[in-house]
């Protein structure tokens, strides 16, 4: 397995005179994995971005910075959507302990990050304060503790919701990235999909239309706990939620020919107890506003890690609770 170890801020000396390798013990490491996937965007065809560094806090000590030999070139975020990842930061040796929050440094200009919306447009995406100079060093961080334990090895996966994370200022010609980003511990998560009955599609009062071959606008919406007040995404200017009715995730519902049928897939869900919730409303939820979203069925479901969970919606304004 690849193994890239972290410079460290203090190094190690041995005394020329009468000094041991017993007098400065070996630092205690622990072995670290990052990827990232993706929550969906409904106005969006393409999402670009290019990192050229990951940095890790360490709870006690300096920040750790590895810059990639390369530029990480992630050709298209909405590719990584229900269980699909891709890894950022390989296996990588790192002091063990607490941690406090990861930075992803964006490389931005040149098309190297940057979006296309569904009328083909395309426009650069930018972490605040890029906008104004292409060339300024800019992150996402994302504040969240995790552990590496002494001698282990942990996998971590970046959740970017890009529903949450990506904005368009009014009025401008670019798209600005916020740091809505969850991590998850890969050992301690499951996967929910399954399909959604075509009554729910096809309801008079949905709001999806048809783009090329494909239905925009159905989308299931994933909230904590077992019959969950449902709400919309509505955040503020970092991407954080407003209030407490908004989900943890969302997940696009895609027709499937083979199997002549709508379904989801929910990818990195720790385990626990949710509820699900379909709406075929979802290109009228505004991320920067607090919308009044109809949600035509729900249905509880309990996560257990490592196990794919099979909740299907198809029933109208029924709450099924296994």
């Amino acid at each position: 397995m690849q193994r890239t170890l972290f410079i460290l801020a203090a190094g190690t000396l041995v005394a020329a005179c009468g000094g041991s390798s017993s007098d400065n013990p070996a630092p205690q490491t622990g072995d670290v994995q990052l990827s990232m996937t993706d929550a969906p965007a409904d106005d969006l065809t393409r999402v670009q971005l290019t990192l050229n560094a990951v940095a890790l806090k360490p709870a006690q000590g300096s920040m750790i910075r590895r810059d990639l030999d390369e530029p990480l070139v992630i050709e298209d975020l909405l590719a990584l959507q229900g269980a699909k990842s891709t890894v950022i930061l390989p296996t990588t040796e790192v002091p063990a302990g607490r941690y406090n929050w990861i930075r992803l440094y964006v490389q931005s200009g040149d098309g190297n990050t940057y979006v296309i919306d569904d009328n083909g447009g395309e426009f650069p995406l930018y972490v605040p304060g890029q906008q104004n100079n292409q060339n300024r060093e800019r992150h996402v961080q994302l504040v969240s503790g995790f552990a590496v334990p002494v001698d282990g090895e942990v996998n971590f996966t970046l959740d970017v919701d890009l529903r949450r994370a990506i904005t368009k200022p009014t009025n401008k010609d670019y798209y600005l990235l916020r740091p809505a980003i969850r991590i998850v511990d890969n050992s301690k998560v499951g996967i929910i999909e399954g399909t959604i009955s075509d009554s729910l599609i096809d309801d008079e009062t949905c709001t999806s239309v048809m783009e090329g071959d494909t239905v925009q606008g159905n989308a299931v919406y994933l909230y904590t706990g077992r019959d969950a007040q449902t709400g919309d995404v509505f955040v503020d200017d970092q991407g954080a939620a407003i209030d407490s009715d908004n989900p943890v995730t969302t997940a696009t519902v895609n027709y499937n020919s083979g199997n002549d049928a709508y379904e989801y897939q929910i990818g990195f869900v720790p385990e626990g107890d949710y509820t699900l919730a379909f709406t075929c409303q979802s290109l009228d939820d505004m991320p920067d506003t607090d919308d009044n979203l109809t949600f035509s069925a729900q249905r509880n479901v309990s996560v257990t890690a490592e196990q794919t969970e099979i909740a299907d919606l198809p029933k109208e304004g029924v709450i099924i609770t296994p």
